[in-house]
């Protein structure tokens, strides 16, 4: 088997001259605001964005398009100094040149690891917090008591890209803070702190749910996530099996699903990467969770997606059960630009759909209650602007 430093001097060999990067294609959706309908509150182990007990979001898309270009059109550079990826534009080629390949799931991943080894970690104290600027789209299905006194699933929207701003522990011992933008005011989000071993069981309702035990979790320190892949890979794939997931299958007269199919471990495994990119940026997480996720099977590239801030890259995607997940990377540097959650088909044939929830498993989660999104829906987005270390919560860098 090739190692990961010889597939990538393979690479070398195809790649394109360093070229200036183009604008962002700011191809705006509607985004923000999905809540999986009618999903009992997230534990203390989920948090994508303000994704907690409840979620975020949804988008008018005229004005928010202007907003949104201007945002992408003005985020960083950080193109200078690396090549162009493999199939680049910009070069003149000669008549008889053979295009070069484009990188598979699995080379994207290798490059965005790279990317991350050399990127050099921030000073940051224990006391001190991990500062996430960002985008969210989100889908949000209305729900509302039927004549029976059932809660069913009403009318799906899909919000505007909204600023989102968050504060997470550098030690995972201290209170953070969401702060998101809204019609009317900003909303802040507190987010419970593991103090002395304990934590509020709901990390966004730390005064309504009571206290449990709780580890740390780090936003910018070693900690439980490792940082070696193959060690990696098998902590999110622990983590799958410990908290089965269930997705609706279709819907009756009634609003409520027709049945339920459980996502399998490979699925969970990178959606659970996915949540360590958002919640850890210490490179060497990110470095292993990038080698980790192409080692899943199933992975995917696929070419032209947008993230929440409109910006263009290549994503690797893994589809199951009528959801794509899809890791974005930038399609120069392939540094990493944030996460998708897109409808795909879904044919439930040949599935095990089970009647009913099983409920023998406390952790069993189910999402996407009521009318199941179309492909090509957009149920979350998330854009990552910026990182930064500062002294506390609600201070900006």
């Amino acid at each position: 088997m090739k190692s990961d430093l010889s597939v990538l001097e393979e690479f070398g060999a195809s790649l394109a001259p360093m070229q200036d990067q183009p604008p962002a294609e700011v191809r705006h959706r509607v985004m923000n605001a999905m809540r999986p309908p009618a999903r009992p509150p997230r534990l203390l182990s989920s948090l994508r964005g303000v994704r907690l007990a409840w979620r975020i979001g949804t988008p008018a898309v005229a004005a928010a398009t202007v907003a949104v270009a201007l945002v992408a059109l003005n985020l960083p550079d950080d193109t200078r100094g690396r090549p162009a990826p493999p199939g680049a534009t910009g070069v003149a080629a000669r008549p008889d040149a053979v295009p070069p390949a484009l990188p598979d799931a699995g080379q994207v991943l290798l490059l965005a690891a790279q990317h991350s080894a050399e990127t050099p970690a921030m000073d940051a104290r224990p006391n001190q917090f991990l500062f996430i600027d960002s985008f969210e789209v989100e889908s949000r299905t209305d729900l509302h008591e039927n004549r029976n006194g059932e809660i069913v699933s009403g009318k799906t929207t899909v919000s505007r890209p909204l600023r989102t701003r968050t504060w997470l522990s550098v030690d995972g011992t201290r209170d953070g803070l969401v702060i998101q933008e809204a019609a009317k005011s900003p909303v802040r989000t507190h987010i419970d702190g593991c103090t002395k071993g304990r934590q509020a069981q709901t990390i966004d309702r730390p005064e309504t749910t009571p206290k449990v035990a709780c580890t740390p979790e780090p936003a910018y320190q070693p900690g439980r996530v490792p940082t070696d892949a193959d060690r990696l890979l098998a902590y999110v794939y622990t983590l799958a099996a410990d908290r089965p997931v269930l997705v609706s299958v279709g819907s009756g007269p009634d609003g409520r699903p027709r049945g339920f199919v459980r996502l399998s471990a490979d699925q969970r495994a990178f959606t659970g990467i996915a949540e360590i990119l958002y919640k850890n940026h210490l490179p060497a997480v990110q470095e292993a969770a990038f080698r980790a996720a192409g080692r899943i099977p199933g992975v995917q590239v696929r070419r032209d997606v947008t993230d929440a801030a409109g910006r263009a890259g290549v994503a690797v995607t893994r589809t199951e059960a009528g959801t794509r997940e899809e890791l974005l990377f930038d399609p120069i540097t392939y540094t990493y630009l944030g996460h998708n959650i897109i409808g795909a088909e879904f044919d439930p044939a040949g599935e095990q759909v089970l009647s009913s929830p099983d409920r023998r498993k406390g952790a069993t989660r189910i999402t996407r209650l009521g009318p199941n999104p179309k492909a090509g829906d957009v149920i979350y987005k998330s854009a990552l602007l910026r990182v930064a270390i500062v002294d506390k919560a609600g201070k900006r860098p």
